[in-house]
């Protein structure tokens, strides 16, 4: 996975879902470290889109880029600045379906919200089922079948006695309390 300096000044990388989840920067906290390169990325990338896209109603003005560019970063907080891009991407490739002629904040907001409720989605869900199988195939090979039952004869046939309740316990306390010692 390219690092976010390679992201930021590669305008034809192309980015994959589950990379860029997996490796990606939170804008959050790239805003945090340097607010105006990404702010300045996020602007670019939103006007790649636009021009890219050819609608007739578009993003057309300086302070609806900005407008959109703020509600990209309100909205979606918790967005990876390669999952901007993959999702974009996708935009242009058609797979959230046709644009009807109409690109402005709220058709690039419903893509990041349709990216995030399917594709990212999608991409959590498969990342968590292949660690749930790491994690079952390795205690698989820790506990065999043959040893665990051994252990367990071991333990049914162990002799050794128990502890003897050494009277700190709820029921010793009571009996001390209210002095009834039987």
């Amino acid at each position: 996975m390219p690092s976010t300096i390679s992201l930021i000044t590669d305008s034809g990388l192309m980015v994959k879902p589950r990379e860029a989840w997996t490796e990606g920067t939170n804008i959050r906290l790239a805003v945090k470290h340097n607010p105006e390169i990404v702010r300045g990325w996020i602007m670019a990338e939103v006007g790649r889109l636009i021009k890219d896209v050819d609608a007739n109603k578009t993003i057309s003005s300086d302070e609806e880029l900005q407008f959109c560019c703020r509600s990209i970063l309100d909205e979606h907080p918790t967005l990876k600045l390669e999952e901007l891009r993959a999702c974009f991407n996708m935009v242009r490739q058609g797979k959230f379906g046709k644009l009807f002629e109409r690109l402005k904040s709220a058709e690039i907001l419903e893509f990041l919200r349709q990216y995030e409720g399917e594709v990212r989605t999608e991409v959590m869900k498969r990342l968590r089922e292949e660690e749930r199988n790491q994690r079952f195939e390795k205690t698989e090979t820790k506990i065999e079948p043959l040893n665990l039952a051994k252990r367990l004869a071991d333990v049914l046939n162990d002799d050794t006695p128990l502890p003897k309740p050494q009277g700190h316990g709820l029921g010793a306390r009571l009996k001390k309390k209210f002095g009834t010692d039987e």
